[in-house]
């Protein structure tokens, strides 16, 4: 998982009446990769977490095309840091992968729709409309994870950066995941002893379709300021110290995914987690459209000899 968006799906805290046994979907498409995936897990009480095995999933494009998931002993998904603090429990989710060789299928702007179909006859549905294209202003970005590290461009120190971007047609949000490689060090050479991770994850978000512009590190890591040393996050206020690599996903939700994230660090608004599929289960069907730049930050000089583009014109 390059970023928080990139890879493995984060398990839904769903809540349930005692002793109910019921079947959840993880389900989030992605234009930015060939392999998609689909976890399926039964929950009792809301903490033991039983996998799906041998149930028929299915994804059906616009076009009539039958795209099927197999079960797969890559695991595909990742508990929430603490989830079992409170009372002991255990996970064993199933993960169903499309297969790589269908290539990057998964389109802006069209609509897919969901089947599974479970061993014990169990049928759940679920449609999403892939936000549309859209393109970083002035930045150099690409579309594709496998290539996040391509498309880079060097900041000045102490430097803020305007990120704007072109407005997605049926996007609900934009969420920004934002990692910082070596950020404890160089506070360090500048006095500033910040007990933080390495690398850093901060998050960025615009909360409606036409939001598009953050301002790169200082809006970042609004809902993180509880989580980390505020004196890191009050450094990055006024920009990036010299020497970090920052790599940031700009990503386009549908309304789907957003309501089920929705909660704890990230609730902008309304109810939280709400299912978007029907049937006999619950979960999320959503899908996203992130785009990805690497950020080096050194000074104009060191750039010019280097030969990397500015990231400000």
């Amino acid at each position: 998982m390059p970023l928080l968006l990139a890879g493995a799906c984060t398990l839904a805290d769903v809540t349930l009446p005692a002793g109910e046994e019921v079947v959840a979907v993880e389900a989030v498409l992605r234009t930015d990769t060939p392999l998609q995936a689909v976890v399926l897990h039964r929950s009792l009480d809301g903490r033991d977490v039983r996998g799906v095995p041998g149930a028929r999933v299915t994804v059906t494009t616009a076009g009539g095309r039958a795209i099927a998931f197999q079960e797969s002993g890559q695991e595909c998904f990742r508990v929430p840091a603490g989830y079992f603090e409170e009372e002991p429990g255990s996970v064993e989710a199933t993960c169903y992968l499309s297969s790589g060789d269908e290539g990057h299928w998964v389109r802006p702007g069209a609509v897919y729709r969901l089947r599974v179909e479970t061993p014990d006859g169990r049928v759940i549905r679920g449609r999403t409309r892939v936000p549309g294209a859209f393109a970083l202003a002035g930045l150099p970005f690409t579309t594709r994870a496998e290539a996040r590290r391509t498309a880079s461009c060097a900041l000045p120190p102490g430097r803020i950066l305007p990120v704007t971007w072109t407005r997605s047609d049926s996007a609900w949000s934009y969420i920004a995941p934002l990692r910082i490689f070596e950020l404890r060090q160089a506070l360090a050479r500048g006095g500033i002893q910040a007990e933080i991770p390495d690398p850093l994850d901060l998050v960025g978000l615009a909360i409606s379709e036409d939001d598009t512009t953050i301002a790169l590190p200082s809006e970042f890591g609004v809902f993180d300021r509880f989580r980390f040393d505020n004196a890191a996050l009050t450094a990055l206020q006024s920009g990036f110290p010299d020497g970090v690599v920052a790599e940031m996903v700009v990503a386009a939700a549908d309304r789907n995914y957003v309501n089920g994230v929705r909660g704890g660090r990230f609730n902008p608004s309304g109810p939280v987690r709400i299912s978007s599929v029907s049937g006999d289960g619950v979960g999320v069907f959503g899908s996203l459209v992130p785009l990805y730049v690497r950020i080096r930050v050194q000074p104009d000089d060191v750039s010019s000899r280097t030969g990397i583009a500015r990231c400000l014109r």
